[in-house]
């Protein structure tokens, strides 16, 4: 039976809240794991039917080592691996085929509208899956975070865990856009 995997990375518990929610939203129609991006596989399994990323934006972008290690030094953050993320497991992952279809998300900072316009993990962890093969099928989504350290802004576990549902029935109707 066809399945779906989220990956992804977080510094702070948020992006992991998120991912976890989407991946309960999966589960009512996908069997679904979720999985740090540091332990995911290095080949994707041929069951895979839906491989849905994200993390949280760091510096306009998706975490860096550098950034990472900011995240630790200044702000606290548990990070056992600050070399390895969900950006480095995009650069190197192994699909089974092209065409898996694919969708990202990212975490931000709410209420900051210059910053939420700059803010650019989810478009590259998109163009990473496309350079990968997958095709991604719904435009990526983001969840917003009160400040660096969170928490989630209410609300958006249920939107996440609605919007895994959607992506669920796009991939098993065969209705997705790109």
């Amino acid at each position: 039976m066809t399945r779906a995997l989220v990956v992804f990375e977080s510094m702070f518990g948020d992006a992991r809240a998120i991912a976890r929610a989407i991946a309960d939203g999966l589960a009512e129609t996908l069997p679904t794991d979720v999985v740090a991006a540091v332990d995911a596989p290095a080949e994707m399994a041929g069951d895979i039917g839906l491989l849905v990323v994200g993390g949280p934006n760091h510096a306009f972008g998706m975490p860096r080592p550098v950034t990472r290690q900011s995240a630790v030094t200044d702000h606290g953050a548990v990070v056992a691996d600050t070399s390895r993320g969900l950006r480095e497991w995009l650069e190197t992952v192994q699909l089974a085929g092209h065409g898996l279809p694919a969708a990202a998300f990212d975490t931000r900072a709410a209420g900051h509208g210059m910053l939420t316009r700059m803010d650019h993990a989810a478009r590259a962890e998109e163009k990473l899956l496309a350079a990968l093969g997958a095709r991604v099928v719904a435009p990526a989504e983001h969840f917003s975070v009160v400040d660096t350290k969170g928490p989630l802004v209410e609300g958006e576990e249920d939107r996440a865990r609605r919007w895994g549902r959607a992506l669920a029935q796009q991939v098993t109707a065969g209705t997705t856009a790109s």
